[in-house]
């Protein structure tokens, strides 16, 4: 088997990318941002570092969704994936079987709170399923 990369929409890569950077946002400034910091113990102080640099934060973060959006776009062309139906099959797939289950892992085998792995893991399942419906949709 081989990989054809010109059976992705690298427009619909670059929507999915923006999509999932903007839930990330979303996902952590306005719904869950609050029980995110209670469940880790950030301090205000804990947040404004994180947040000390954005130049380098944002771009950063846009590139992973890019390059997670990318992986998905050529494994639903592998696929055959084609549709929202299909995307959000794929997308949890990926969602919950990859990232949740090796975020879980880490998670445990750190001693992070499992609230926290929730929110976390959460959010990439919602982001995979985004790009998953976008990525199948937009073929």
């Amino acid at each position: 088997m081989s990989l054809d990369l010109s059976a992705v929409n690298w427009w619909a890569v670059l929507v999915a990318a923006g999509a999932s950077f903007v839930l990330g946002g979303v996902w952590y400034m306005v719904l869950f941002g609050k029980a995110w910091r209670r469940v880790y113990g950030f301090s205000d102080e804990d947040l404004e570092r994180m947040g000390a640099h954005p130049e380098r934060t944002f771009p950063t973060l846009f590139l992973c969704d890019l390059v997670a959006a990318a992986v998905v776009a050529v494994l639903a062309a592998q696929l055959g994936i084609v549709g929202a139906p299909g995307g959000v099959a794929l997308g949890l797939v990926l969602g919950l079987g990859v990232i949740g289950a090796g975020t879980l892992a880490t998670a445990t085998g750190s001693g992070r709170p499992v609230k926290g792995w929730l929110i976390d893991a959460g959010k990439h399942v919602a982001s995979f399923i985004v790009m998953g419906v976008i990525l199948g949709a937009w073929r």
